[in-house]
């Protein structure tokens, strides 16, 4: 081969290796732009992570504010009805059906917004706090009428020696107090004979108006079953110590969410549970 046939064959080959090298180039263009896609698509996908996960945290922020709120209120509206209730004796007997509906109304809406925040252990402890406050609230006006009773026939009591006093009024304030303390025990026998006594010692002790006197003799004619619990006693109050004893548990209860995040306090757990674990309420 001449050296004319050798430069034929040069200018030949130099044709294909200008478009390898210029497909070469284009495919290294394409993977350099693919890698910085690639990287860019990362970086965009953990940004996105980020703002979602950053979202996620504050709607459970928010959520545990509000329900810490919702923990907060709840018990200032049922302190503020045992509060109420046990001022009653030393309130007019006309004000009192009002002023405890009054107080026991909030406590059932702020209970209302635990339903859609509390986690299943919190709320099952507001529920018995609830109950407890409701049972108060059916019971505050019964529980005054007797205190209210109880207290004006021991302040009649003799102030000297009970054996040598004189004053009749002294002695029937006595014979009343216990005939009333008694009445739940007696049977209904016993109960229709001491009726007539009961008014006649309630009125000569002179330590109640008539109006008083009307309102525990309906009392007693109707006797209610809780009749020992609406009396107490001199040191204790059942009815007010079975509330204080659920509002412990729901402080406790309170206290322990705030710690931890148990199941139900996201809203994918309330769907999957249908209801909260009821807890036995009783005193």
């Amino acid at each position: 081969m001449d050296m004319v046939d050798l430069g034929a064959v040069a200018a030949l080959l130099s044709v294909p290796t200008a478009v390898v090298a210029a497909w070469w180039t284009k495919r290294s263009a394409e993977g350099a732009t693919s890698a910085a896609l690639l990287a860019g698509r990362i970086q965009a996908d953990a940004a996105i992570a980020a703002v979602q996960t950053q979202s996620f945290l504050d709607r459970d922020q928010q959520r545990h504010i509000a329900l810490g709120s919702a923990c907060l209120e709840f018990l200032s509206v049922s302190d503020a009805l045992v509060g109420v209730v046990k001022r009653l004796p030393n309130l007019d007997s006309n004000e009192r059906q009002a002023l405890v509906a009054k107080h026991a109304v909030p406590v059932e809406t702020r209970y209302a917004s635990l339903e859609l925040l509390a986690p299943p252990a919190l709320l099952a402890a507001a529920e018995c706090l609830l109950s407890q406050c409701r049972l108060l609230e059916r019971c505050a006006l019964d529980r005054a009428v007797l205190r209210t009773t109880i207290s004006a026939l021991e302040a009649g009591w003799c102030p000297g020696d009970p054996e040598d006093c004189t004053n009749d009024s002294h002695g029937t304030a006595y014979v009343a107090w216990e005939l009333i303390v008694d009445w739940a025990r007696k049977g209904e026998d016993e109960r229709r004979n001491d009726r007539g006594l009961l008014d006649y010692c309630l009125r000569d002790s002179a330590t109640l108006t008539d109006m008083q006197v009307t309102q525990t003799l309906r009392l007693v004619d109707r006797c209610p079953s809780m009749w020992d619990q609406l009396i107490g006693g001199w040191v204790r109050d059942p009815l007010i110590e079975q509330v204080e004893s659920h509002r412990k548990d729901f402080v406790a209860a309170a206290r322990a969410a705030s710690f931890t995040a148990p199941p139900g306090t996201q809203p994918r757990d309330r769907e999957r549970s249908s209801s909260p674990p009821r807890r036995n309420c009783a005193a």
